[in-house]
């Protein structure tokens, strides 16, 4: 007899229990046709207190939070307050005309091109909690971007802070109030709230922690105070309150749901599926509506399969087990039957032909091919992302529609790869393959030295022997490995494992001028560091 989809649910939570035993864990609730499936609560909420996760502990939901924000933002259009179209200046006159001249509409899609003032601070400061005024402080420093606004996706928290910001503004009031009487309070979410930091105590809530490569875990502090970029938690029963509302609201007419889900167009014409602050896909040939969130030492996911009538809603407060991917087994055990072919992972023998390091110098993106846990990867920017097998010469990887890239080897006269082709939002990149041995003889000395940058109002020291990098930052202190790629690019990491922060330094200037330096990352693009020391 074939279990039932209760029994089904049921042992996909047993083997996350199982694995996790006297640890931290999750809150999970499945409804589907407006009945509940699973509502409980797995794993403690705090390793200090011992007290377990039960179906009514309130959780960060991370940036799950954006879409609230983004309703919250279009019910103020609606009733005449702001427009998401107008230059942001307008309600934020200190923002240097780099940062002002966005819309909120760009802000809300990640398409403003504007830098992220968390990146900013992680790369600067490390895990040091930077004081309120930070974020904002951080984005009035950029006098360059990321790229002009419409030309990519990039997700960036910095641009739902000035979204907040300019709430707070037009409200007259703080968001976490906004928030309350706007959308909480109304829909009954009486156990919803923006929790803007963690030092501020919250009844109810469970600690988040961060696994050790030991087994153990830490304490999960957010190393920021959080508006609408991520700082609302909740419960399981609020969540699905809201979650049902968004598909059938009441509070606000049919079509603002539907514009929150409508796909954004690039200024080439791409299409991506990312709306305001919600995601609409299609996943194995089911539609679905979703947003993931993360935290220091936990993550969130709340979906829906609509043509279903399936909610889920996942929360963890343990860095090592990821809510998308419960939420994601919790569906496929409920439609196993429906569900179409999974794509087939990449052949990890191709690891003896594509494996190594390619550089792409007209974008300072750096790619690697690797196996990992013999799963064979493209590392974009240290981020491993699970290759999936193509036609021909080309690889896919498809991860929530969103992070859609194409990888194609590009062959010699022996039929060796000497480069790939990466295509991404419809942009191709040609990187050239690194030659192994060409590294080996490469030294970090020409980056050695004393730098500063003003965006982030940092002094930076490079070290050749051994290969490091240390930031004084505005509020901390952060420091990295270094080692060589080319004659002129070197590969960063950060030393602390909280931070997964990976990118290139590039070294830049003709001979004779003044050097500088051109760091990238995932959401930092061209940053430029100056020769010389200003701080004492």
């Amino acid at each position: 007899m074939a279990n039932t989809e209760i029994e089904k649910l049921a042992a996909v939570m047993n083997e996350f229990a199982g694995a996790g035993a006297g640890a931290p864990g999750a809150i999970v609730s499945v409804r589907r046709g407006g009945k509940s499936l699973l509502r409980g609560g797995f794993g403690l909420a705090s390793l200090e207190s011992g007290l377990v996760n039960t179906p009514s502990t309130k959780m960060r939901i991370g940036s799950t939070t954006k879409h609230l924000a983004c309703t919250l933002a279009l019910l103020l259009r609606d009733q005449g307050k702001l427009s998401i179209d107008e230059p942001v200046s307008r309600w934020l006159p200190e923002l240097p005309p780099s940062q002002g001249r966005r819309t909120l509409r760009q802000f809300m899609n990640h398409t403003g091109g504007t830098r992220d003032y968390l990146d900013l601070s992680l790369l600067s400061n490390g895990m040091v909690l930077a004081p309120g005024e930070a974020a904002f402080d951080y984005q009035c420093r950029q006098h360059d971007d990321n790229f002009a606004a419409g030309a990519q996706f990039i997700y960036n928290n910095g641009g739902y802070r000035m979204l907040s910001m300019v709430i707070e503004r037009v409200l007259g009031m703080p968001l976490a109030q906004a928030m309350a009487e706007h959308l909480f309070e109304p829909l009954g979410m009486h156990d919803t709230s923006l929790w803007s930091s963690d030092l501020d105590p919250l009844p109810g809530s469970a600690a988040t922690h961060i696994a050790r490569p030991d087994g153990s875990f830490g304490k999960g502090i957010f190393p920021s105070v959080i508006l609408g970029e991520g700082g609302v938690a909740s419960t399981l029963d609020d969540m699905q309150r809201w979650l049902a509302h968004l598909l059938a609201p009441t509070l606000w007419p049919a079509a603002l749901s539907m514009e929150m889900l409508a796909p954004t167009e690039l200024n080439n014409g791409h299409v991506t599926p990312y709306g305001f602050g919600l995601i609409r896909e299609q996943w194995r040939g089911v539609t679905l509506v979703h947003h993931a969130g993360g935290v220091v030492g936990g993550s969130c996911q709340m979906l829906a399969a609509p043509e279903h009538d399936i909610q889920i809603v996942v929360i963890t407060n343990r860095s090592d087990k990821a809510a998308p991917a419960l939420a994601e087994q919790l569906l496929a055990a409920l439609l196993d039957e429906t569900l179409e072919a999974a794509a087939a992972p990449a052949d990890a023998a191709l690891i003896d032909s594509y494996g190594g390091d390619y550089y792409c110098r007209a974008s300072g993106r750096h790619f690697a091919i690797v196996l990992q846990e013999g799963v064979l990867c493209l590392k974009d920017f240290g981020m491993p992302l699970p290759l999936q097998q193509g036609s021909g010469d080309t690889l896919r990887i498809n991860l929530l529609s969103v992070i859609v890239l194409e990888v194609t080897a590009l062959r010699d006269a022996e039929g060796k790869v000497h480069a790939i082709d990466v295509t991404q939002q419809g942009q191709r990149m040609r990187c050239e393959r690194v030659v192994a041995e060409d590294r080996a003889a490469l030294t970090l000395a020409p980056f050695a030295g004393n730098w500063v940058s003003t965006e982030l109002g940092a002094d930076i020291v490079i070290k050749s022997e051994p290969g490091s990098m240390r930031i004084a930052g505005l509020y901390g202190r952060n420091s990295y490995k270094l080692e060589p790629l080319l004659a002129d690019v070197c590969l960063l990491s950060c030393d602390d494992p909280a931070v997964p922060l990976a990118g290139t330094l590039r070294l830049d200037g003709a001979a004779g001028e003044r050097r500088r330096l051109v760091l990238d990352t995932a959401r930092t693009r061209g940053l430029n560091l100056a020769e010389g020391r200003v701080h004492g």
